[in-house]
């Protein structure tokens, strides 16, 4: 894809999706003046949505349309901080996230991926049949932690921890020093009181439990699929990434050379580069598919910004 010299400044719309049975959602979308592919973008834990504008204002120079929710509990969404019910819940969100953008009209091309924990949860979204993307993007991807606990230490936490302390947050806040090379990135999440940086024991072990489940290699992923890795990332195991798509002829790869965890933060370029040139080599379809019951939104406000199958998967029950 070829950036557009001299295009018009993206558009930023801000808005809520209602649900009256779940927690409601803020959503960003920034919008170029063409729009030619829809890309539905999950965050990263930690952050929000905010943390990749300049990200998707980069896209939007390509065509681009990159929609960006908060997940429940985080940035400017409703729902308690840093806290996860049930794994449903934030693969529910991704779905009324991706419901509302197949609503926005047809696309030639409508992607779904994010960061860290949001590729993760996205990853699950899909294999789950919640939402059918043309395709996804996964940037260090949460498939595994370096924090590996034993067998027996997962058996005490599971049976004994969860249930009588899945509330538990830790005193200390967690440490943003891996988080990026980008000292102005650690810096804001340092200082901004909607970074989620003491996350429930529940919300742990939900992720623990749902990185557990999923098969390595996954035989049943057919979805087109870049893989974006951090040269050696310090927070979650690439080797985990790897090892879900071992021999997967839909899924690309390509690896960058920061040592820290944030491919968006520290190398956005690059990422900029090697995406709209995957995007280039994927055939055109009609849309995306949607999904029926998009919740109804509350009036938009907008700004300038400058430039499946695998149920078990979605069970929210403890192992």
């Amino acid at each position: 894809m070829d950036a557009r010299a001299g295009e018009d400044t993206p558009g930023l719309t801000v808005r809520f999706l209602d649900r009256p049975d779940a927690p409601d959602l803020f959503l960003r979308i920034v919008r170029p003046a063409e729009p030619r592919v829809r890309f539905l973008f999950l965050h990263a834990s930690l952050v929000h949505s905010e943390y990749y504008l300049p990200l998707a204002a980069q896209l939007a120079r390509f065509g681009i349309e990159t929609w960006l929710p908060d997940l429940r509990g985080h940035g400017r969404s409703a729902g308690t901080r840093g806290h996860t019910r049930a794994w449903r819940d934030p693969m529910q969100d991704v779905a009324a996230a991706w419901r509302a953008m197949c609503a926005a009209g047809p696309a030639a091309l409508s992607l779904a991926g994010g960061e860290s924990y949001g590729a993760f949860v996205t990853y699950c979204a899909i294999r789950s049949g919640d939402i059918a993307p043309d395709a996804a993007v996964f940037m260090s991807p949460a498939f595994g932690l370096h924090f590996h606990p034993s067998r027996l230490a997962w058996s005490l936490l599971s049976r004994l921890a969860w249930p009588a302390a899945g509330w538990v947050r830790p005193l200390l806040a967690l440490p943003v020093g891996k988080v990026a090379d980008n000292a102005a990135v650690r810096r804001m999440i340092d200082r901004d009181p909607l970074c989620n940086r003491r996350y429930t024991l529940g919300f742990l072990l939900h992720l623990l439990a749902a990185q557990r489940r999923v098969p390595a290699p996954d035989p049943d992923w057919r979805t087109r699929t870049l893989l974006c890795l951090s040269a050696d990332d310090p927070i979650v195991d690439n080797g985990a990434s790897r090892a879900v798509f071992a021999g997967n002829a839909a899924v690309a790869s390509v690896v960058g050379a920061t040592g820290f965890h944030s491919l968006v933060a520290d190398e956005s370029p690059w990422l900029v580069e090697h995406l709209t040139k995957w995007i280039d080599t994927l055939k055109p379809v009609s849309a995306g598919r949607a999904h029926p019951g998009a919740s109804e939104p509350r009036p938009e406000h907008r700004a300038d910004v400058a430039p499946g199958r695998a149920p078990v998967l979605s069970a929210s029950p403890r192992p």
